[in-house]
């Protein structure tokens, strides 16, 4: 490998010590005729994630308070210590697929109007709510073709990244891609997913209303207002109301339904609660099953009480970098 990496590798973990050897070996194996720099950038993880990343000879860097822990914060992190000509995003729960990091290279180097390339996504098995239904919609989630953003990460152009300012907020506890999409369309770029493998993922493992409460206290839910604060005023403004419609939509819904209720008269209740009885309907017979109904519903009620949460969040400048340490390089 030569002095200057070509590409740089972010690797965002947050308690991954069950897959983090496996999604470093993933790269290694598929970069190795590329000079490059693989950085684990770490949201002080409480296991010993840090410590297995170490040991595998990558660059660890790690967040140093407590607070500034989201989804958003830890590409950006990443990006801080990176260097070369591309950035290539990966959890710490994923593998890098073979032959991806090839096919995407090819075609930016030969699409330069393109800032961003990603590829198709395999899930295990899902045992919770929230991942079987994602792996449902896995052609809607990473639709190939042209797209308005790269979710689950992507080979990005740095210049691109450097004429926005930077690579993800963090300030969102998720929709950070989608941020990153909007503003890098805003700039005149493109975003292309290829019709080739990109990662192989691994899904929580929580029981579904555990990994609600586990959302809720992380601030994953409150990411739909984190969206809709950071794109307030700006060009891009419509496409995140578009984005998060559903949870504005049920927010306003919740409001009517309390309204509804607090006249304590049973005949405008019963009619308040019939669009609810509907939602519920479609999605039993969607999934062909009653508990699948029922939970949607709570998930969505979530999402949209997480969704006004997140609107009166304080927020910091994301040109700010996080304050953060080296723990192996």
């Amino acid at each position: 490998m030569g002095h200057k990496p070509f590409i740089s590798v972010s690797i965002k973990t947050f308690n991954e010590a069950e897959c983090i050897e496996k999604t470093i070996d993933s790269i290694q194996q598929q970069i190795v005729d590329y000079p490059h720099k693989i950085i684990v950038a770490d949201s002080l993880s409480t296991d010993n994630t840090q410590q297995l990343a170490s040991n595998k000879g990558v660059t660890v860097v790690s967040l140093t308070q407590p607070g500034d822990r989201c989804c958003g914060v830890g590409h950006q992190l990443g990006y801080l210590y990176s260097e070369g000509e591309y950035l290539l995003l990966m959890d710490g729960d994923m593998e890098l697929e073979k032959g991806f990091i090839d096919s995407a290279i090819v075609f930016l180097e030969t699409h330069p109007e393109y800032a961003g390339v990603a590829g198709t996504v395999e899930m295990d098995d899902a045992v919770n709510y929230e991942f079987k239904s994602r792996k449902q919609r896995l052609h809607k989630i990473y639709p190939v073709g042209d797209c308005d953003h790269l979710g689950g990460g992507g080979l990005y152009r740095r210049s691109a990244i450097e004429k926005i300012g930077y690579l993800t907020n963090r300030n969102l506890h998720a929709f950070e891609e989608a941020e990153l999409g909007m503003r890098l369309l805003d700039a005149g770029y493109k975003l292309h997913r290829l019709n080739v493998p990109y990662f192989s993922h691994t899904s929580h493992n929580m029981p579904t209303f555990k990994l609600l409460m586990y959302r809720w206290r992380s601030g994953y839910n409150q990411a739909p207002g984190e969206l809709l604060r950071s794109a307030w005023g700006k060009p891009y403004q419509r496409h995140a109301l578009k984005m998060v419609r559903n949870e504005i939509v049920f927010a306003i819904y919740i409001v009517v339904l309390l309204i509804a209720i607090l006249t304590f008269n049973p005949e405008i209740i019963g009619i308040a609660l019939l669009p609810l009885l509907a939602f519920i309907i479609l999605k039993m017979i969607k999934n062909r099953s009653l508990m699948s109904g029922f939970q949607s519903v709570i998930n969505l009620a979530v999402l949209s009480a997480g969704l006004i949460k997140g609107l009166l969040n304080p927020t910091r400048d994301p040109m700010t970098p996080p304050d953060s340490k080296v723990i192996h390089e």
